[in-house]
């Protein structure tokens, strides 16, 4: 059981390390913690302490605080899981609103509390299994069925898959729990069948492992794709700081000699090398309006927030496009919901957002094609489709569209950081976006903000709230 003990807690660690912040993630740790409270009751009593007599190093004190741990942990696993395992999936489910949650979070531990009562705690500890079963296996049924109904009910397909490997994952040892721990032994005093534990567990750990890290589990391979370009963008910053600074000292220099040889050529009248002289400056210039433009789009995002009406923000975009799409005859449908929604947003951010999201519908279409605009509010989210008809974008590319300097566009004015922008301004926002594409048929830009962003209405100008000084958007 020793090897129960370890797995789980590390589990445990792993998903509070790579994702702490995560509510349903945190709670999945702690279930992870609870179940492996089972190993550390069963590695005390038959790995320890016989350990310990064996080699005669065991002393009273010793041993009753290994005793104690032995039934700390027994007690965590049998009460403890089912709790954990319950707030785990009503936060992983998203259908319940924070302030429901939170009353949950305070009302379901009551069960616990009386089982205080009904355990005997003198060692070794006496479980009341029957008292138990009547919470425990109602609690992790529950579980179960809101995994599979927020699962079901999910229609954005990478969080689809993500939710389906993730019940994979937990549905085996929470079955397990349900029918050894709690079934057999209220009611049949079976009480070997945990011995079955260690395999069960086996394959949690390593179905956690290959699906964690390959498909992505109670959000830890998003959170390891997070990471990643959170880095790269920091070393770009960075980088093109420098890059930056140095540049701009050395173009300062060459433009002073230049306009110095543009002047003498002038007053001696030898128009070629004044000629020259200018192409040379505006080479310069280009050159550093080019590396300005970089620094603005890998630079931190500042936010100005205030609560703005969502549809009046895309439709400033569209305004700012509509010249280039009635150039390539793209006609354009919206969808909105009859109400004004409004966002605790910044709406130049956003506004250069849509903008870069609709500019590149448009250019992956051809003359003539649609673009359709929707806008959805739930329970859950605020849900803005952009989906076009174009040429598609194949899978091997999907997974790099947000990387910095990566574009499909392959055009020398195109420094592929439209998309990394993009990603940025949302995730500020606490929001996510999501790009699903298909060869030949089209691609379509999902973007979500929580509902906590959402607002019944605007608010005067001395209630909104600034953070931070707004650094404009770039073209």
């Amino acid at each position: 059981m020793v090897f129960v003990l370890i797995a789980l807690w590390t589990i445990a660690a792993i998903l509070l390390i790579i994702n702490p912040k995560n509510e349903s993630t945190r709670w999945a740790a702690f279930t992870a913690f609870a179940g492996g409270g089972g190993g550390l009751s069963r590695a005390v009593t038959e790995t320890i302490l016989p350990y310990l007599e064996q080699y005669q190093i065991s002393t009273p004190s010793l041993e009753a605080f290994l005793l104690k741990m032995h039934m700390f942990g027994s007690f965590m696993n049998h009460n403890g899981l089912p709790y954990c395992f319950l707030m785990f999936a009503i936060s992983y489910s998203g259908l319940f609103r924070r302030k429901t949650k939170m009353i949950l979070a305070g009302v379901l531990p009551i069960p616990i509390i009386g089982m205080l009562f009904l355990t005997s705690f003198t060692p070794p500890i006496q479980n009341n299994f029957q008292a138990l079963f009547f919470w425990c296996v109602p609690y992790l049924i529950v579980g179960l069925i809101l995994l599979t109904y927020s699962f079901m009910k999910e229609k954005n397909p990478k969080r689809k898959r993500s939710r389906l490997f993730s019940n994979i994952v937990a549905f085996p040892p929470i079955l397990f729990q349900i029918v050894a721990n709690y079934t057999l032994k209220a009611f049949f005093d079976v009480q070997e069948v945990w011995r079955f534990m260690p395999f069960v567990i086996t394959i949690l750990l390593v179905s956690f492992l290959l699906l964690g890290i390959k498909y992505g589990v109670l959000g830890v391979r998003l959170k390891f794709e997070k990471d990643r370009l959170d880095g790269t963008m920091r070393a770009i910053s960075y980088g093109t700081s420098i890059l930056n600074h140095t540049i701009k000292n050395e173009v300062g220099k060459i433009r002073i000699v230049a306009d110095q040889i543009r002047n003498l050529a002038a007053s001696s009248h030898q128009e070629k090398i004044a000629s020259d002289a200018t192409v040379v400056l505006d080479s310069t210039k280009h050159m550093l309006e080019m590396v300005t433009r970089i620094q603005n789009r890998t630079q931190d995002i500042v936010l100005k927030e205030g609560i703005h009406e969502v549809t009046d923000i895309l439709s400033r975009a569209l305004s700012m496009t509509k010249v280039f799409l009635e150039k390539r005859s793209i006609q354009v449908h919206t969808d909105y919901d009859n109400k004004a929604i409004y966002l605790l947003c910044d709406p130049v951010h956003l506004q250069e957002t849509f903008h870069n999201i609709i500019v590149n519908a448009a250019e992956a279409m051809e003359p003539g094609g649609t673009l359709f605009i929707s806008v959805c509010e739930t329970r859950k989210h605020l849900t803005i489709v952009f989906k076009d008809n174009g040429k598609g974008i194949s899978q091997d590319e999907l997974s790099y569209l947000f990387d910095p300097f990566y574009s499909t566009k392959h055009r020398k004015q195109n420094f592929g950081l439209g998309l990394t922008y993009c990603y940025n301004v949302i995730q500020q926002h606490d929001g996510s976006i999501d790009i699903q594409s298909e060869l030949n048929v089209g691609t379509s830009v999902v973007i979500q903000f929580p509902h906590k962003r959402i607002r019944s209405h605007s608010l005067p100008v001395a209630e909104v709230r600034d953070i931070g000084s707004n650094q404009g958007y770039v073209g």
